[in-house]
């Protein structure tokens, strides 16, 4: 099975600068188009998405809704429809006085002293108690079915996504010779760009390599996993902002595609064809 951890798509804070946090920015235009182009490249690549857990914050919930919906367009049963899962952990660290404020602030202005942000700790905490409460039982559910399609996402944040990313590493490490090359993984930092993803296979060990007793906790280690992507970007190939500043500015649900419209008007005059 695949193991995809995904930064959301481009938010108004992002163009701005600003550190976001646990500030719920809105996606921008271009970032919308991103989320789509992810989509696509995610049922184009034919996984089988079985899970979708998200950030509670809308930057990410929207992007976790895009595959969620692009997923479901393929499946015509109702009781079949994916919905993502938001999980409070997932969230974004919190600045604490820095929230909103410029991360290269002009020299004319100088930055305040950071207070009252969320602690590395804290965030290694949350990263834990997610993999092992709610990413843990429904890998052990993925990993039974033995299809090499299967898929669980997770859609989260920059730094949060380092954080979980390196509790993973550890616990894969640590629970498995066939995992070593996980340990590099732990100490280092990925630079996650909107939309780009972490890709991990994930397998059960053979049957002989493995007691029952140790299919008990710790769960991690009767798995063994390697590196397939990482930040992967290439569903954004070609993709390019729209100038004058469109692309940059919060999406309006309301307004409509070129391709949306043109569509939609296709489909009247089909309609109206067939009665004449």
């Amino acid at each position: 099975m695949h193991l995809l951890f995904i930064r959301h798509a481009e938010s108004v804070d992002n163009v701005a600068g600003l550190y976001g946090g646990s500030r719920d920015a809105a996606l921008t235009a271009h970032g919308v188009l991103q989320t789509k182009r992810l989509a696509s490249g995610l049922v184009e690549s034919e996984l089988d998405i079985r899970h979708v857990f998200s950030s509670p914050l809308q930057r990410a919930a929207k992007t976790a809704e895009a595959i969620c919906d692009a997923r479901n367009d393929g499946h015509g049963a109702a009781d079949d429809m994916l919905r993502a899962i938001p999980v409070s952990e997932l969230r974004e660290k919190h600045f604490g006085n820095w929230e909103g404020v410029k991360y290269a602030p002009a020299s004319t202005v100088p930055r305040p002293a950071q207070m009252d942000a969320e602690t590395p700790e804290s965030m290694r905490s949350r990263a834990n108690f997610f993999l092992d409460h709610h990413l843990w039982p429904v890998l052990a559910e993925t990993l039974s079915t033995d299809s090499d399609k299967a898929c669980v996402i997770v859609v989260s944040h920059g730094i949060l996504l380092g954080a979980l990313t390196r509790a993973l590493a550890e616990k894969l490490a640590r629970g498995s010779s066939l995992n070593a090359s996980f340990a590099q993984l732990s100490s280092s930092r990925i630079a996650w760009s909107n939309t780009g993803y972490l890709d991990i296979a994930m397998a059960r060990q053979p049957a002989d390599s493995v007691s029952l007793a140790s299919r008990r906790p710790p769960p991690w280690s009767w798995t063994r996993s390697s590196l397939v992507q990482v930040n992967c970007t290439k569903h954004l190939a070609g993709l390019h902002k729209t100038r004058g500043g469109i692309g940059s500015a919060a999406h309006d649900h309301r307004q409509k595609t070129l391709e949306g419209f043109f569509g939609a008007a296709s489909a009247k005059r089909k309609a109206h064809d067939a009665t004449k």
